[in-house]
């Protein structure tokens, strides 16, 4: 049996078509597509500091819903969802805020985010999967208005990589995806990889291969506007070290071969007799007895002797071949600076800039402006004091901003 990989799908629904109508009388139209009749907060209630929150930093300045009571009209029907906690809504919230919202005010400016930002944020609890493909749907992206996020009520703060994964990196894809809408990629881009998109099987694609083929995920492979901005929220997010690790990645072709127990528990596993640097284990295969007969191995492709031996240049080191014609690391940076270029002739956006702001606000830096690195990892700024000599986190801090709201509950 061939177990299949489980990658984190980000689903981006067709674009909404707006019905339009006319009129001969002189119709008054307002500012806002919600109804902006104001009705007062229900102080009695416990998401009353959360709700007053949201009324203030997302709907007065951006014309933004925050939507964390799940409304099922809103919601996927064909799948068994619940709403987020009131806590883990809470903790979006004021993340979403730092780390999405006031990252682009400041490259960006307020004027770019009115005119840009989706109206409604919706909040789901639990994740979204569909069984069919393996996948799991992250987010969703819907005509230019709703983005929807999954798996709320699993957010951890300790864990910034998968933060940046399950939410940030979505939340960047998405609003990728908007901007997308109102000016379109360039020609050229979808010219690059032509080919090599796999809209059925792009799961079962290893990161390695994918990178190797000039892909920043197996997700990009899926077809060119998923490409498109996955570029784009990959290098908003993933730290230097990590992206530089992708890219020497892609600087190699990659293999998956079948190897057998034996050889796998006497020679891989203990790392001895190791054939190719960089090689991880995929899956297994097993028999009818469920008894594990074989592993995947994926590995960098060398050159090899009719047994399979690795054979080594003048100096004993390993033969790296290049096979399929493609350096993905050449491909992955000429796919970026397309969406660096067409983000700031189109929107004056400094990509690069708009990185630095996120990952500082992401990682802890020393007093010179660089990332503090500990055991080869740069630090957790929000589970970090919020000054020096604080007793508060970021995280303790920014929540602060929606617990102030509850001296003024009844």
């Amino acid at each position: 049996m061939k177990l299949k990989y489980k990658f984190l799908a980000i689903a981006a629904t067709a674009l909404l078509t707006l019905g339009v109508t006319s009129s001969c009388s002189d119709d008054d139209f307002t500012s806002s597509i919600f109804d902006t009749t104001e009705y007062p907060l229900d102080r009695s209630s416990v998401t009353f500091p959360l709700d007053t929150f949201c009324i203030e930093n997302f709907r007065i300045p951006y014309n933004l819903r925050y939507v964390y009571k799940m409304e099922d009209i809103g919601s996927d029907m064909q799948k068994n969802l619940i709403p987020a906690s009131y806590e883990k809504s809470k903790q979006l919230a004021v993340l979403a805020k730092y780390l999405w919202y006031d990252s682009y005010v400041t490259c960006a400016g307020e004027e770019f985010l009115k005119l840009y930002s989706p109206r409604i944020i919706h909040v789901i609890g639990s994740k979204s999967y569909n069984p069919v493909s393996g996948t799991e749907t992250l987010g969703e992206a819907e005509g230019g208005l709703k983005i929807t996020l999954y798996g709320a009520n699993e957010l951890d703060v300790n864990d910034i990589d998968l933060l940046n994964e399950n939410f940030f990196k979505t939340m960047h894809h998405e609003f990728g995806h908007i901007l997308a809408q109102n000016y379109t990629y360039p020609t050229s881009f979808s010219l690059i990889s032509q080919g090599l998109y796999n809209t059925m099987d792009w799961q079962d694609t290893p990161d390695s291969l994918a990178l190797a083929e000039g892909f920043v995920s197996p997700y990009a492979m899926s077809q060119i506007r998923e490409d498109w901005v996955e570029v784009l929220a990959n290098y908003v997010v993933k730290d230097t070290i990590t992206w530089e690790g992708m890219l020497n990645t892609a600087s190699f072709d990659w293999e998956e071969k079948e190897i057998d127990a034996q050889y796998y528990n006497t020679c891989l596993r203990n790392g001895a007799n190791r054939d190719s640097v960089g090689y991880y284990i995929s899956d297994g295969t097993t028999n009818t007895q469920g008894q594990v007969t074989g592993y995947n191995v994926v590995r960098k492709v060398i050159s090899r002797d009719a047994d399979d031996n690795p054979l080594l240049d003048e100096e004993g080191k390993m033969i790296y071949l290049e096979q399929d014609g493609v350096n993905g690391r050449e491909v992955i940076i000429q796919k970026l600076d397309l969406v660096r270029t067409w983000l700031k002739d189109n929107f004056n956006v400094d990509l690069d800039e708009l990185r630095r702001e996120v990952q500082m606000r992401e990682w802890v830096t020393d007093s010179e402006g660089n990332f503090v690195i500990e055991d080869g990892h740069l630090v957790n700024k929000l589970t970090a004091p919020a000054e020096e000599g604080s007793s508060k986190t970021l995280m303790e801090t920014l929540l602060e901003e929606v617990d102030k709201f509850e001296a003024l509950q009844q």
